[in-house]
């Protein structure tokens, strides 16, 4: 008789948990994406500004530099969109990260809020430049001179012609000041601020300087 030969097993198993069962990975076909549109060369230039080559001053040697003569109408027009600016400089603690402008902007916007419009940016160096919407808020922000940002301040001053972070030198620091053989009754805030703005712009006292009468513990010198 013949020989019987037995079925060929299966692997199939019965996995009463659909989660388990493995699906054989789904093929997408990537949709098409329309071509992107190239700006051509007249429709990247469509933004510049029309002035005629004829009408700029030209250019001539003198020396071994090119000298080049600025329109003096437009140097004038650009003087009289810069009145309502100011410069300024952040002083920040050694190690603190520096201000970005979005940051800045934000830590102001708190300072500002009775003010009209106004605009900010970045020179470098940590100077900025800022523009307000009249004199009258140029005038209120310019009166504090400086604006506490914790961390770090804000130095204001009068907008000047020709100003470059580069050749701008630091005269300003951040320090502690001890104030020594003052007696209790001198350690109010006002009359700690009045005598450290004889040596610069007081910003705050420390902690136990702050401290209240009845939990201060140490009045060895006040802190500015």
């Amino acid at each position: 008789m013949a020989p019987t030969t037995d079925p060929k097993p299966t692997n199939t198993v019965n996995i009463p948990w659909s989660c388990l069962i493995s699906q054989p990975p789904k093929i997408t076909t990537p949709s098409k994406l329309p071509p992107s549109q190239q700006k051509s060369f007249v429709q990247a230039l469509s933004n510049v500004c029309d002035i005629p080559l004829s009408q700029l001053p030209k250019s001539c040697v003198k020396g071994d530099n090119i000298a080049i003569l600025i329109p003096e109408e437009e140097y004038v027009v650009g003087i009289n969109a810069c009145k309502h600016n100011l410069h300024g400089r952040v002083i920040l603690p050694k190690g603190t990260t520096p201000y970005i402008v979005e940051g800045l902007r934000a830590k102001l916007a708190s300072l500002w809020k009775s003010i009209g419009r106004w605009g900010i940016m970045s020179l470098g160096k940590g100077f900025f430049e800022f523009t307000f919407s009249s004199l009258e808020d140029l005038r209120r922000i310019r009166s504090a001179g400086s604006w506490s940002l914790a961390p770090g301040l804000l130095k204001l001053f009068a907008w000047a012609p020709d100003f470059n972070p580069i050749f701008q030198q630091q005269t300003t620091a951040q320090v502690w000041i001890r104030i020594y053989g003052l007696s209790q009754e001198y350690w109010r805030p006002k009359i700690l601020f009045t005598i450290a703005s004889g040596l610069g712009t007081p910003i705050c006292t420390d902690s136990y300087t702050n401290k209240p009468m009845l939990d201060r513990t140490f009045g060895h010198y006040a802190r500015v």
